[in-house]
């Protein structure tokens, strides 16, 4: 390798050891997913000065949303 970092994924060391993470558990299957949550996050964009500090500002107080969409 030519490179002075070498990457990888989180999600292929998960997959490596996932029978260590689950000890005592018959593992079937290791998948990736997504899940995507309703932010309720509501911003009237023509009235904010600074898009990037509001949404920053609001992001601690929201709490996490339903679900509104499983990726697999």
């Amino acid at each position: 390798c030519d490179s002075e970092y070498s990457f990888v994924f989180l999600s292929s060391i998960l997959h490596e050891f996932v029978h260590e993470l689950l000890a005592g558990m018959k593992v079937l299957g290791c998948y990736q997913f997504r899940v995507t949550r309703n932010s309720n996050l509501f911003v009237d964009e023509e009235a904010v000065k600074n898009l990037r500090a509001k949404i920053q500002g609001e992001l601690p107080q929201r709490h996490f949303g339903d679900a509104v969409r499983l990726e697999v």
